[in-house]
């Protein structure tokens, strides 16, 4: 579905890019679609993309410390103490 969008633009540029439409057979709503799509994926695409990265560590933290992961890491037991 289609819908109109007002830019507030100067002249100057209203005038380049129908010129350079022109050039290319397209209209600056042609022109502007393809310059969005050129951003990347629609935002609901870019969480897929994440869980895929995150999914090889997933079962990795278990929720659960170990007085031996205290003792491999000092800043976590501090933090384990401290209850943050």
């Amino acid at each position: 579905m289609k819908s109109k969008l007002t830019l507030s633009i100067s002249k100057d540029r209203i005038r380049r890019a129908k010129a350079y439409g022109a050039k290319r057979k397209k209209s600056v709503s042609q022109l502007f679609e393809e310059w969005v799509d050129s951003l990347g994926p629609p935002a609901q695409e870019k969480p897929k993309k994440l869980v895929s990265r995150l999914s090889k560590y997933k079962g990795i933290l278990t929720g659960k410390i170990t007085q031996k992961d205290m003792d491999k890491d000092p800043r976590l037991a501090h933090i384990f103490r401290k209850g943050l």
